[in-house]
């Protein structure tokens, strides 16, 4: 490996073999018990889940599951090092207890001290340092979204959000292909929407303009989307971020607090 093992590299790959459902991913101590057979087991297991020949069954874009299979080997190749390395692995396995991050109260969660800051061996750069930064201030007092909560609550830093919501957006279903499907659109339509579309105005509203569709059209393929869309908390499991006890935790967390905020007038507690 060209790059240290870190405790949060080994515990991201943890996560990521796992699926991050079967494992509490904080739980350095499963690589005392880790060994090559456990560790192929799990890898051939993970593999046919996430197998690019699979896109279609599993209704997945061909290059979404792509990434995942390339992180998979990734988490693979640094777990089977740990477990040719007794020595590592005995060190990795003792950060078990100190690197707990599942708290009861989201409040008291912590950044991992091995990528505060910047990269996990500290020789990464002033701007790569800011891309990682976390933040630092008053959570505010408003509703968030999922991927907003969990950066001002300092559970991932500002690159790691706006990687999620850039995933999110890439793997959504195109408002334009769902209308082709109800046969609202053809080809042609869309094309002309997509060329007459100004800077940063939705697909549905230039359609609307242009008298494409009609409100009832545009409200059934916007819900439609809404179904397909995929849940921005399948983005931190699937890259080993979080696992997905963790996600369930902080989605409960989440709506709580857009609970007290969401009525206008609400008191601060």
């Amino acid at each position: 490996m060209t790059q240290p093992i870190t405790a949060d590299i080994a515990r991201r790959a943890l996560r990521i073999i796992y699926g991050g459902a079967s494992v509490d991913a904080v739980d350095l101590s499963l690589l005392a018990a880790l060994d090559q057979r456990e560790l192929s087991t799990r890898f051939r297991a993970r593999a046919l889940e996430l197998h690019p020949d699979r896109a279609s069954l599993l209704g997945r874009e061909p290059d979404d599951l792509n990434s995942a299979f390339r992180r998979l080997h990734s988490a693979y190749r640094v777990l089977g090092a740990v477990v040719d390395n007794p020595t590592l692995k005995a060190t990795l396995a003792s950060h078990a207890q100190r690197a707990s991050r599942t708290a009861s109260n989201v409040g008291f969660w912590t950044p991992p001290t091995d990528i505060r800051g910047g990269s996990a061996t500290g020789s990464g750069s002033a701007a790569a340092a800011d891309e990682r930064r976390y933040y630092s201030g008053r959570v505010p007092e408003t509703p968030l979204r999922f991927a907003q909560f969990l950066y001002y609550h300092r559970v991932i830093d500002w690159k790691t959000m706006i990687d999620a919501v850039t995933w999110q957006y890439r793997v959504r279903p195109k408002v334009g292909e769902i209308g082709r499907s109800y046969r609202f659109l053809d080809f042609p339509s869309i094309g002309a929407v997509l060329r007459e579309s100004p800077r940063g105005e939705l697909f549905g509203t230039t359609a609307l303009k242009m008298g494409l569709l009609d409100r009832r059209q545009l409200s059934v393929m916007l819900g439609k989307q809404y179904l397909l869309n995929y849940p921005i908390g399948r983005y931190f499991v699937e890259h080993g971020i979080l696992s997905k006890p963790e996600v369930d935790h902080l989605l409960n967390e989440s709506r709580r607090h857009n609970r007290a905020y969401r009525t206008q007038g609400t008191t601060v507690r």
